[in-house]
């Protein structure tokens, strides 16, 4: 409902009007919803979906079947190679629920799973891409060290880069992607940990409109 359904406005994940991607990172797949929403939003994009809890890989590889346009990959993205535990949530219908780190709140650290994960730049060179326009991430706790791993030379190239972020080094974060050229915005209540961020660079949020930056 929150991706899809409801009206441009108010989706989850909003996309100024000039941004046209043509290779799309979707960091957190999770089921597909996202990766099907930028199918449909971005049809001649390619897009690189990246889940890596079997579980709902195995729904997204359903949901992404029919879009030509979505790759989908059963690893995490990280700082380096290795296989790692996801820690489960409580909530056994919540699907994104899953995270690194055993002490985020509504994670089990007796109830994990063993996941691969690869590290990022090894991934893009083995794609053999010479930019990422956009990057979706929502990876429960692992953004910082997945962004902060991209080259920056590389990384200065994406126009657009939005998600979640869970209270894992946010704000140095995004300090770091301010220092290498983004403008950010942000909506965050004071006494929730979870946020929802955009990252924008310079000269192209000098092209939006004012209504844009409004929304944004």
């Amino acid at each position: 409902y929150e991706i899809l359904l409801k009206s441009k406005y108010k989706k989850e994940y909003y996309f100024p009007e000039g941004l046209k991607p043509m290779v799309i990172f979707d960091i957190g797949g999770n089921i597909g919803i996202t990766a099907i929403y930028l199918a449909s939003l971005f049809p001649d994009a390619m897009i690189y979906t990246f889940e890596p809890l079997k579980e709902n890989f195995e729904i997204l590889e359903l949901n992404a079947s029919q879009f030509k346009n979505i790759k989908i990959f059963n690893v995490g993205l990280g700082a380096e190679n290795g296989s790692f535990k996801v820690y489960l949530s409580e909530d056994h219908k919540n699907f994104g629920g899953a995270s690194f780190y055993s002490k985020v709140e509504g994670s089990l650290s007796k109830s994990f799973s063993e996941c691969e994960v690869k590290n990022v730049n090894d991934v893009v060179d083995h794609l053999d891409i010479n930019s990422i326009d956009l990057i979706k991430i929502d990876t429960e706790g692992a953004e910082y060290d997945i962004l902060t791993s991209i080259n920056s030379k590389f990384l200065k190239k994406t126009s657009w880069i939005t998600g979640e972020l869970h209270g894992n080094r946010d704000f140095e974060l995004l300090d770091h992607l301010t220092n290498i050229g983004f403008s950010i915005s942000l909506n965050k209540n004071i006494d929730n940990r979870l946020f929802m961020f955009n990252a924008g660079r310079k000269e192209f949020i000098s092209k939006l409109s004012r209504k844009e930056i409004k929304i944004l």
